[in-house]
Order: C-alpha cells, then sequence, then structure tokens
C-alpha cells in the first residue's frame, strides 16, 4: 500500500511541474493578434500607388463584384475624393485606384456599390500615424477596380456606419466609367 501511495504522489508532482512549466511559457497570439509587448507600426506618410505592376491576392467578398483570382493589378488612373461626381474613361480590362478618406474606429467606413462590368481587385486599408497619445485617427481606404464590360459603368458610395438606418444626410461618393 505505501508503494502505490508513493506512485500516486510521484505522479502529482510530476503532474504540478508540467502544470507549471505550460503556465510559465509566454502565449503566443492567436490568428491576426499583436502580441502585448511588440510596437505596431503605421506608415508615416502613405504613398499613393504608382503606376507600376504588383501582384494582388483577392478575396472573395460577397456582393461586390470581387475577382476571385491571383493575377497583375496595374494601378493606373488615381481618383479621390475630389473626383466625386465626375467622369473617367478607360479600356476593357484597364484599372484604377480608388482612395477614399474613412475612420473605421469611429464605426464609419465606405460602403461601394458597383455596376456589373467593374470588379474589385483589392481592398486595403492604411491608418494615417496617430499623433503622440492619441488613438481612433482615419485613415485612407483604397480599391484597385477592374473595367470587365464596355460601356457606361456607375461606382457609388455611402460613407456611415453599418448599423445604422440610411438618413440622406450621409456623404455620398459616384463616379461613372465610360469603358470603350
Amino acid at each position: 500500500m505505501k508503494k502505490i501511495l508513493n506512485i500516486v504522489a510521484m505522479l502529482l508532482v510530476v503532474a504540478a511541474v508540467v502544470f507549471a512549466a505550460g503556465c510559465a511559457e509566454k502565449p503566443e497570439p492567436a490568428g491576426n493578434e499583436t502580441p502585448g509587448d511588440s510596437e505596431q507600426v503605421t506608415p508615416t506618410n502613405p504613398e499613393p500607388p504608382l503606376e507600376t505592376n504588383e501582384t494582388v491576392i483577392e478575396n472573395n467578398t460577397a456582393g461586390n463584384n470581387t475577382t476571385q483570382a491571383n493575377e497583375t493589378a496595374e494601378t493606373g488612373h488615381i481618383v479621390t475624393e475630389a473626383d466625386n461626381g465626375t467622369s473617367i474613361s478607360l479600356k476593357n480590362g484597364e484599372n484604377f485606384t480608388l482612395q477614399l478618406k474613412e475612420n473605421p474606429t469611429t464605426g464609419y467606413s465606405w460602403q461601394l456599390n458597383l455596376s456589373e462590368g467593374l470588379s474589385i481587385l483589392s481592398d486595403n486599408y492604411v491608418q494615417d500615424e496617430a499623433p503622440e497619445g492619441n488613438v481612433g485617427v482615419g485613415g485612407t481606404h483604397s480599391w484597385i477596380i477592374k473595367a470587365l464590360s464596355e460601356g457606361t459603368q456607375q461606382v457609388n458610395g455611402i460613407y456611415k456606419q453599418s448599423w445604422m438606418n440610411t438618413t440622406g444626410t450621409e456623404d455620398n461618393f459616384t463616379l461613372t466609367v465610360e469603358v470603350d
């Protein structure tokens, strides 16, 4: 009986050591979490994309006419808030970059609606540099959009909190894309 008690005591000691070793390890972040002692780095001055070739890995977002493939995107023409209500001309198969200011930390974001002849190749948000001690700064949301069909195409955007009803007082963005 004494032998069994010694074995049980030894197993308890081993279990305690294993448990303590597991608790003492520094946990690794799960998924896309940032470890607590690391610094987050944001770009100091995000530059608009140049007219270069870059590889775009697609994400398939329902309702956004997003292409699902790997392909090379030429960013081409850059469209900003200053182009609201205007038109641009593209050849079929050409791309343009839409860049709009956004502050998702407040819940506000651009919700785009594209006509069927346009497709979002990439969707990216870059936060502006936050002044010391400030949080919740905005940034720039960029989409690379490809012309897929000839004719008059539309990009319509509304800037609002997704959970709020549309009131008609929201900021809107409209662009007509003439595709040859």
